[in-house]
C-alpha cells in the first residue's frame, strides 16, 4: 500500500486512533522489535476498516443525493395513440404505448419501414430507492398511479361551444363580426391510479380509477375535477364482471384526436361514461380469432357533458347496452394496448326517457334507442383504417344527435345518423399522422323552430394531425380542423381550428 495517502483517510486513522488510543497503549508500549509482524498486520487491519467505512459513507452519499433529485418520470403512457385521448376504450379511453409500436430491428429490416429508426431520445432508467414507497391499508392490494400533464393551445376563427374542448361552432354573427378564440389550458390533464387484489375463485381483483381537471360539466370550460373512471372488477381469460363509473358499451370506437371531445357531436356516438353494471364473455375458437359478447345495464342521465341534460329524467328503468365483436389476428400489445389486426363489432342500447313541461304539465316518454358498428383494420405494418357509423333516436347523452335528445317543441325524441372514418399511418415508430372526417346529422324536421332553441340540423369535422412520440413519456401533437355547423332558425357557421399538444406521461 502507498505510503501517501489522501487527506480523509488520514484523518479518519487520527480520530479513530484517539478514540481507540487508550485501549491500544498499553500492547503498542509492550512490543518489541519482535513483535513488528503482529504491529504490521494490526495496522493494515486497520486501514481496511477504513476504507469499508469511506465507501459505506460513499453509498450513502449517492441514496441521498437520488432521494433530494428529481426523479425521471416512469414509461407508462396513458394517453398515447388514442385522447381518451388516444386507435383512450380509454377507456377509455383508450392507449398503445410507444414501446408496442417500435419494432425490433437487430439490425434486420422493420416491416414496412424497411430499416430501423432511432428518432426517439434515449433515456436513462430510475434509480432503485427503498423509499418512498405506496402502502395500502390492506396488504394483499397493490395500489399503482400513473396520468398524463397536457398543455393544450387551440387557435380557432369560428367561435366552437367550448373553446377548450370543441364540439361544434356557435351561431355566425348575423352582423359579420369576427369571432375567432384561443384557449390554452390544462384540463386535460390526467391523474389515475389502477390497483389489482387477491385472486379467488379462478377470477382475479382489480380496478381502476381516473380524473380529469374539467368541471363537472365539460361544456363549461372550467377547472375542476371530473370523475372518468372509477369502476371495480373481477375477470380471466374467459369472463369479465365490471361495476361502476365506465364508459358505454354502445358504440365503443374513439377517432385518434386531440381534443376530449373526440369528435362527439360530429359523428363519434358512445364514449360517455355513466354508472353501469357489465358482464363480458370472451370466446376464443382458436390463437387467431376472439368473439367478445357484452352487455350492461346503465344510467339513463349522463349529464357529465351538457348541464341541460339535468332537466330530464329516466322513466324509472335503466338503460340496457349489449355488444357482439369479432377479432381476428394475433394479439399486438399488451393490456389495455392489446388488440387484434382486423376488428369488427355491432351494438346498440334502449331505454327511455321522460320530459315534463311545467307550464302545461304535459308529459311526453321519448324511446332511447341506437344501433351501431364499428371496425378498425390494419391493412399493413404502418398503415389502417377505423371508423364507425349509427342511427337511433334521443342518443343526446350519448354524444348524438349534436348533443340534442328531444324537440323543445313536441317534447318528442330526436332522430339523427352519421359516424366517422379514420385513416392511420405511421411514418416511423415514433412518428403518426390520422386523417378523417365525421358528420352528426339529425332529421330537420324533428328540429324545434325556435331561434332561442338553439336547434342544430347537422354538424361535420374534417381533421388532420401529426403526433411525435420524443421518448417514452413526452409527446408533441400538432392539429388541423375544419367544422362545419348548421342552425334550424339561425345563422349556420364555418372555419378552422389549430391546437398544439404537449403531454407529459407518468
Amino acid at each position: 500500500m502507498s505510503a501517501r495517502k489522501s487527506p480523509s483517510t488520514l484523518t479518519v486513522v487520527l480520530l479513530l486512533g484517539m478514540v481507540f488510543g487508550s485501549r491500544w497503549a498499553p500492547t503498542l508500549l509492550a512490543q518489541t522489535p519482535s513483535d513488528t509482524d503482529q504491529s504490521k498486520i494490526m495496522v493494515k487491519d486497520l486501514l481496511l476498516r477504513v476504507h469499508t467505512l469511506e465507501n459505506e459513507l460513499r453509498d450513502v452519499r449517492q441514496r441521498q443525493e437520488a432521494m433530494i433529485n428529481p426523479l425521471p418520470t416512469a414509461t407508462f403512457d396513458f394517453v398515447s395513440d388514442q385522447n381518451a385521448t388516444t386507435e383512450t376504450n380509454g377507456s377509455q379511453a383508450q392507449n398503445q404505448t410507444t414501446d408496442q409500436l417500435r419494432p425490433e430491428c437487430g439490425g434486420e429490416s422493420c416491416g414496412c419501414h424497411g430499416r430501423c429508426y432511432s428518432c426517439q431520445v434515449p433515456l436513462t432508467e430510475a434509480p432503485c430507492i427503498d423509499c418512498p414507497r405506496v402502502s395500502t391499508l390492506r396488504p394483499f392490494n397493490n395500489l399503482h398511479f400513473f396520468g398524463a400533464m397536457k398543455l393544450d393551445m387551440i387557435f380557432s376563427d369560428p367561435r366552437p361551444l367550448s373553446p377548450g374542448s370543441p364540439f361544434f361552432l356557435s351561431s355566425g354573427s348575423i352582423s359579420g363580426r369576427a369571432q375567432n378564440i384561443v384557449s390554452i389550458h390544462a384540463r386535460q390533464s390526467t391523474l389515475a391510479a389502477a390497483f389489482t387484489g387477491p385472486q379467488f375463485g379462478g377470477l382475479q381483483s382489480g380496478g381502476t380509477i381516473i380524473t380529469l381537471f374539467f368541471n363537472d360539466s365539460v361544456v363549461a370550460d372550467q377547472y375542476g375535477i371530473l370523475p372518468l373512471q372509477a369502476f371495480g372488477e373481477l375477470k380471466n381469460e374467459d369472463w369479465r364482471f365490471a361495476a361502476g363509473l365506465q364508459f358505454d358499451v354502445f358504440s365503443p370506437g374513439i377517432p385518434t384526436v386531440l381534443p376530449f371531445s373526440a369528435l362527439a357531436a360530429s359523428g363519434n356516438t358512445g364514449n360517455s361514461f355513466r354508472g353501469q353494471l357489465r358482464l363480458e364473455r370472451f370466446l376464443r375458437p382458436s390463437n387467431k380469432v376472439q368473439w367478445t359478447i357484452q352487455a350492461a345495464v346503465s344510467d339513463p342521465i349522463n349529464s357529465t357533458i351538457d348541464p341541460t341534460f339535468r332537466i330530464r329524467e329516466d322513466n324509472g328503468w335503466p338503460n340496457v347496452e349489449a355488444r357482439i365483436a369479432l377479432g381476428l389476428g394475433g394479439i399486438e400489445g399488451a393490456g389495455l394496448a392489446a388488440r387484434r389486426p382486423f376488428e369488427l363489432g355491432v351494438s346498440g342500447v334502449v331505454g327511455q326517457l321522460r320530459t315534463t313541461d311545467p307550464v302545461t304539465d304535459t308529459r311526453v316518454v321519448a324511446d332511447v334507442w341506437g344501433l351501431s358498428t364499428d371496425f378498425r383494420w390494419k391493412l399493413t405494418d404502418c398503415w389502417g383504417i377505423a371508423g364507425e357509423a349509427f342511427t337511433g333516436q334521443t342518443l343526446g347523452t350519448y354524444n348524438g344527435g349534436i348533443l340534442q335528445n328531444i324537440n323543445l317543441d313536441t317534447l318528442a325524441g330526436i332522430r339523427s345518423s352519421g359516424g366517422w372514418i379514420e385513416t392511420f399511418l405511421y411514418w416511423t415508430p415514433q412518428l403518426h399522422s390520422h386523417l378523417g372526417y365525421g358528420i352528426d346529422d339529425p332529421i330537420d324536421r324533428d328540429i324545434a323552430d325556435k331561434p332561442l332553441a338553439f336547434g342544430r340540423t347537422s354538424n361535420s369535422t374534417f381533421f388532420g394531425n401529426l403526433l411525435w412520440d420524443v421518448t417514452q413519456v413526452f409527446r408533441v401533437g400538432f392539429e388541423v380542423t375544419w367544422r362545419d355547423t348548421h342552425y334550424k332558425a339561425l345563422p349556420d357557421d364555418e372555419g378552422v381550428a389549430f391546437q398544439t399538444q404537449f403531454q407529459w406521461a407518468f
